[in-house]
C-alpha cells in the first residue's frame, strides 16, 4: 500500500538548495556584506582533511625606489613579493527535529510540514551566531597578542578596557581613524538595536534609496548600518563592527546526506515518531588570520572554542591589512 510521508515531500537535492538559498537571505548579519563566497574554501572542502592552507599574496614593501646612474658597476637590487597562508577549520553541525503522529492528529495540522517551513530561518540564526563568534573569537586574539589594535573603547581610547561612554560621531570617527588613511575601505556598521535606538533618538539615522527606489536603508555618518541583536553586550557595554564587505570567507560544501528522516513506528506506544536530521558543512573564516587549533577538544570547533582567544593568530603584519574597526560604547 502507498502512503505519502514526509520523505516524499522533501526531495534532498531540491530541499538543500532552497535551504542554502533561504539562509543567505534571511541571516542580518550573516548577509551584511561583511561574508562572501569564496569558491576556494568550497572546494577544498570537497575534499578530505581538518584544517586548509588558504594561500594569499602579500603586499609590495615600502622600500624607497633607486636612484639610476650610468655606471656599469651599479646594479639594482629587486625586490620580491612573498605568498603567505591562513588556515581556515572545517566546520560540521547538525540540527534534528522530531514529532509524534498522535500530535498532529490532536492537533489538527503537520507540525513537521511547519518545521521543514522553518528550518531555513533556524540555520539563518545559526550562521548569525557563528559570524558574531568568530568575530569575538578575533578580537580575543587581538586584546591578548596585538595590543587590541582593532578596538577602541568609547571615553579610554584605543584599548580591550570596558568603555565608559556611549555612542557618538567623535568616538566612531576615532575608532575608523584606527586605519590611518586606509580608513576608505570601511562602509558597513553592525550595531545592536539599542544603540541604533539612541542614534535614532538623536535624530542621527539616515534613510537612503535601495535598489527599487524605496527609501528604506539606514546610514550613520555615510556607512550602512545592519541592526542584530546578536552582537555582543557585556554588562551594559555594546559591540559595533565597522568593517569594510568581504572581510570573512564562506564556503559551503553538502555532506553525503545533507537531509535524511527517519520513523520509528513502535515508538509512542504505535502512534508512531518522525525525526528530520538536517546537516551542513561549511567553512566561515575571516581573511588574513589563522585558525591554530590550539585549544579545541573535539573534531569541531564549537561555538565556545570559536571565541577562543588561543585558536586564532593574525597573520598580516599590518593594522592596515585588516579593514575592521570595533568600538565599544555604554548604552547611553
Amino acid at each position: 500500500m502507498a502512503i505519502t510521508q514526509i520523505e516524499d515531500i522533501i526531495v534532498p537535492e531540491v530541499y538543500t538548495a532552497y535551504m542554502l538559498k533561504e539562509t543567505m537571505e534571511k541571516a542580518g548579519v550573516f548577509t551584511s556584506g561583511l561574508v562572501k563566497p569564496d569558491g576556494m574554501m568550497s572546494a577544498m572542502l570537497a575534499g578530505g582533511g581538518h584544517l586548509f592552507n588558504h594561500p594569499f599574496w602579500g603586499d609590495l614593501d615600502n622600500t624607497g625606489s633607486t636612484v639610476v646612474t650610468d655606471q656599469v658597476a651599479d646594479v639594482i637590487t629587486p625586490g620580491e613579493i612573498t605568498a603567505t597562508k591562513m588556515r581556515f577549520v572545517r566546520q560540521f553541525r547538525a540540527r534534528a527535529w522530531s514529532t509524534a503522529d498522535l500530535a498532529a492528529e490532536l492537533a489538527g495540522d503537520d507540525p513537521m510540514k511547519r518545521i521543514v517551513s522553518r528550518t531555513a530561518a533556524y540555520w539563518a540564526r545559526e550562521f548569525n551566531r557563528l559570524t558574531i563568534a568568530t568575530l569575538n573569537g578575533v578580537l580575543a586574539d587581538n586584546i591578548a597578542n596585538d595590543s587590541a589594535d582593532l578596538v577602541y573603547a568609547a571615553g579610554v581610547g584605543v584599548s580591550g578596557s570596558a568603555a565608559t561612554d556611549g555612542i557618538n560621531a567623535e568616538y566612531v570617527l576615532e575608532a575608523k581613524q584606527m586605519l590611518g588613511d586606509a580608513a576608505e575601505q570601511l562602509s558597513i556598521m553592525v550595531m545592536h538595536s539599542r544603540i541604533y535606538t539612541n542614534l535614532q533618538q538623536q535624530q542621527l539615522i539616515v534613510f537612503i534609496p535601495n535598489a527599487e527606489g524605496r527609501i528604506s536603508i539606514p546610514t550613520y555618518l555615510g556607512y550602512r548600518v545592519v541592526v542584530s541583536d546578536t552582537v555582543p553586550v557585556n554588562t551594559g557595554v555594546y559591540t559595533t563592527y565597522i568593517a569594510a564587505p568581504g572581510i570573512i570567507g564562506y564556503g559551503e560544501k553538502p555532506p553525503a546526506k545533507p537531509v535524511e528522516v527517519k520513523r520509528e513506528p513502535l515508538q509512542g506506544n504505535g502512534s508512531g515518531i518522525e525525526t528530520l536530521v538536517v546537516r551542513r558543512q561549511f567553512a566561515l573564516h575571516p581573511y588574513g588570520f589563522d585558525f591554530t587549533d590550539a585549544s579545541t577538544a573535539g573534531q569541531f570547533a564549537t561555538t565556545a572554542e570559536l571565541e577562543t582567544a588561543a585558536n586564532w593568530n593574525r597573520k598580516y603584519p599590518e593594522r592596515k591589512q585588516v579593514p575592521l574597526a570595533v568600538l565599544r560604547t555604554t548604552a547611553a
